[in-house]
């Protein structure tokens, strides 16, 4: 449950007297609806974290430690570039609302980040001095360019105000003893959160595990259903050796186009008649044999199909007593959950694809522009497909050095948006450099969205069909190209 109105009242007196003044360190987005801040005052170094997850979004200092992705995601980026440096001059709260505002004063440049802990529409802006939205963590109302205005109340929005809160000291480690007598209230909602979270953690992890026992147990009756069915289709083998045997002392009887053979069983004691079916386009030794192999068969089952058999159903015992278990509330130890997948509706723009889409790393590098956008660049002709074709969306620019080989490069965008100037820059500088007019150190690149590039069919690795492009000529820069490194992950 998110921050209520009284409990965000009181973490945002508590911030105010505590890192205002402070300077911001460093960012970071361990997760796409998540940030922390690295804040230095003198004498001590706290973390602030910001987050709008709408079960859990809230905002406080905090004492545990994230772990944050290798690339940081292009609002952290753009947060990077622009505050990083900077000095927290106020923190005050929307009146009668779940808003806050931090004003960061860097190089005499002002910027207002909001902090809007508001349920399913919680987000973040930040705003420059006039209240221009320069960026947001997730898709919303405003778009970049747009005058901030708070969402206005009306006499029947709840404000959700509740009990003061009651503070209590975090039990455990002496760190945090001493985390909660200096922060009491970010204290008690750091330990709050941490226990929700690790109990929806536990709970998550229970549905995981009856899902998968479940389903393990259906494919087990499954399979145990087909292996008994080919016992079955076997078993009328059983007394096929007996049969060739037959056949084998009467193969002179047998002519080319008989489709059956009537003789005596004399190796059952009552002497029966039996009459054999035969395949009348073969000859008699093929019949004989034919009698053997189906009887081989039959051996073959009992050797390697009874016992899979019995094991499986073992497993389905041992499945359905795990099963009975979990039902209970007891689950596993050694289960390894899986990680859930994030609701595609829930994941910011800047998140990148989701996961099951997204490259292995490998197959492409990782750059910043001056305007904090993501660029990646492919390496091989392959990677290039699987960049241009698997990692980019519709609504990305792509770019290629004009009729030479080269990487493809791609600039993460928002839906809609146009590129900024510097960062087309930077990524057609990126182009040539990774492309065969690196030696001439100019040249023309072209580039478009990626929804108009399509792969032909036969095409070589990193051949594409462009349409709607347009052209730019670069000229390598090293300063430019000094600064793209340094960016680089």
């Amino acid at each position: 449950m998110s921050l209520s109105l009284t409990e965000c009242e009181a973490v945002i007196h508590e911030l105010a007297s505590s890192i205002t003044g402070g300077f911001i360190q460093k960012i970071h987005q361990p997760r796409p609806l998540m940030l922390t801040f690295d804040i230095h005052s003198p004498g001590q170094t706290c973390s602030l974290l910001a987050c709008t997850e709408p079960t859990f979004a809230r905002l406080h200092l905090t004492s545990q430690k994230f772990e944050n992705p290798p690339t940081p995601p292009s609002f952290c980026a753009f947060l990077r570039s622009n505050l990083e440096g900077g000095r927290i001059t106020a923190i005050r709260q929307e009146p009668r609302d779940r808003i806050a505002y931090i004003t960061i004063v860097k190089a005499e440049q002002v910027f207002i980040l909001v902090v809007a802990l508001t349920g399913n529409q919680a987000n973040m802006h930040l705003l420059n001095q006039e209240k221009i939205v320069l960026r947001s963590l997730r898709e919303s109302r405003l778009k970049v360019g747009d005058r901030y205005l708070p969402p206005a109340l009306t006499l029947d929005r709840p404000l959700d105000i509740l009990p003061p809160l009651r503070q209590t000291r975090p039990s455990s480690l002496s760190g945090k003893e001493e985390f909660g007598d200096q922060y009491p209230v970010s204290a008690t909602l750091d330990t709050r959160y941490e226990q929700q979270k690790f109990k929806e953690g536990q709970e998550s992890v229970l549905e995981q595990q009856l899902a998968h026992v479940r389903k393990s147990l259906k494919q087990a009756k499954r399979k145990i259903h087909a292996l008994q069915e080919d016992c079955k289709k076997v078993e009328r083998y059983r007394n096929y050796a007996r049969y060739g045997e037959l056949l084998k002392s009467h193969l002179h009887e047998i002519k080319r186009g008989q489709e059956s053979m009537t003789l005596v069983d004399y190796y059952d004691p009552a002497l029966p008649t039996l009459t054999l079916p035969l395949d009348p386009s073969k000859d008699a030794v093929w019949n004989m044999e034919n009698y053997f192999r189906k009887y081989h068969k039959f051996l073959g089952a009992q050797e390697h199909l009874q016992p899979r058999v019995d094991q499986t159903q073992q497993e389905i015992i041992r499945l359905e007593a795990q099963l009975a278990q979990l039902e209970q509330g007891i689950m596993d130890p050694e289960f390894l959950p899986k990680h859930p997948k994030t609701p595609k509706t829930s994941l910011p723009r800047d998140a990148g694809p989701p996961k099951g889409r997204q490259a292995p790393t490998q197959c492409y590098r990782t750059y910043t522009s001056a305007d904090g956008l993501t660029i990646f660049v492919g390496k091989t002709a392959k990677d290039n497909d699987q960049l241009t074709l698997k990692v980019a969306k519709p609504d990305d620019l792509w770019l290629h050095a004009r009729g030479t080989p080269g990487s493809h490069v791609i600039v993460r965008l928002e839906k809609g948006a146009t590129v900024p100037p510097e960062t087309l820059k930077d990524a057609a500088t990126l182009t040539l450099w990774f492309s065969d007019l690196r030696k001439s150190g100019k040249g023309e690149v072209i580039y478009t969205l990626r929804k108009f590039v399509k792969k032909g069919k036969g095409f070589k690795p990193g051949a594409v069909m462009v349409e709607r492009e347009k052209a730019i000529w670069i000229e390598l820069k090293e300063d430019r190209l000094q600064r793209l490194k340094g960016l680089a992950t």
